[in-house]
């Protein structure tokens, strides 16, 4: 089950939000979507204008714009603003100061996702001209991608895409370990994680210990992040 609960979360003793506690920026509010023991997710609301500070004193993050309009991530130690676009993943190091502007012209949302696992191997970001993307076919027909965001061999990140009616099945599993995938909507869609049936809104973060998730594009096109820790047993 999703867990749901509207929270400060700058309040939080192991917060990324705002570590000196302060209270959230007018018009900036954050809800809590989903913890286990790999990840803990919280949604960020911004209206047009607002930014809201970043502090990862101890964990990794990955960052989602998950609706509205682009975000930029301004470095406390570099002079140049990043803009990550709706539908866009980005993982940043533990110990990254940063702000979250929304400067674009509607509000915007942002999945903050802590990892709370920590591994020393760089993660490294697929960039051209590496393969990233590659085709999900059925038959003769293409009827989606996958594209692949970052990895360090123990946290991968693909983004997956379906046209309308089509449909995938992912399965997870590791011979050194435990596969925790966390999904993430960036479309209304629907997903069975072995044999449980979900019905995931855009945005929506949803952790599963599943072996076998299959996503359906039944009645318009999908799109998701699948970010997935792996632990060694």
């Amino acid at each position: 089950m999703l867990t749901s609960l509207v929270t400060n979360a700058a309040a939080q003793d192991q917060s990324t939000i705002d570590a000196k506690r302060q209270p959230s920026p007018p018009g900036v509010s954050s809800l809590l979507l989903d913890e286990n023991a790999y990840y803990s997710a919280a949604m960020i609301d911004l209206p047009v204008g607002a930014d809201t500070q970043i502090r990862q004193i101890k964990r990794d993050v990955v960052i989602a714009v998950v609706g509205g309009g682009p975000l930029n991530l301004i470095f406390s130690k570099s002079p140049n603003a990043e803009q990550i676009a709706t539908d866009e993943v980005r993982f940043l190091a533990r110990d990254t100061d940063l702000r979250i502007l929304n400067s674009s012209d509607k509000p915007s949302q942002a999945l903050v996702i802590e990892l709370k696992q920590h591994w020393d191997a760089e993660v490294r970001t697929c960039v051209e001209p590496m393969k990233c993307s590659r085709p999900v076919r059925m038959g003769p027909s293409e009827i989606g991608d996958t594209t692949s965001l970052f990895t360090n061999g123990f946290i991968p990140a693909y983004r997956h895409r379906l046209v309308v009616r089509g449909a995938r099945t992912s399965r997870y599993y590791s011979t050194k370990g435990k596969d925790h995938p966390l999904l993430i909507p960036l479309t209304n869609l629907r997903a069975n994680f072995d044999g449980t049936e979900e019905n995931l809104k855009q945005g929506q973060a949803y952790t599963s210990d599943a072996t076998e998730v299959e996503v359906n594009a039944d009645l318009s096109a999908a799109r998701w992040v699948v970010v997935r820790v792996e632990t060694p047993e």
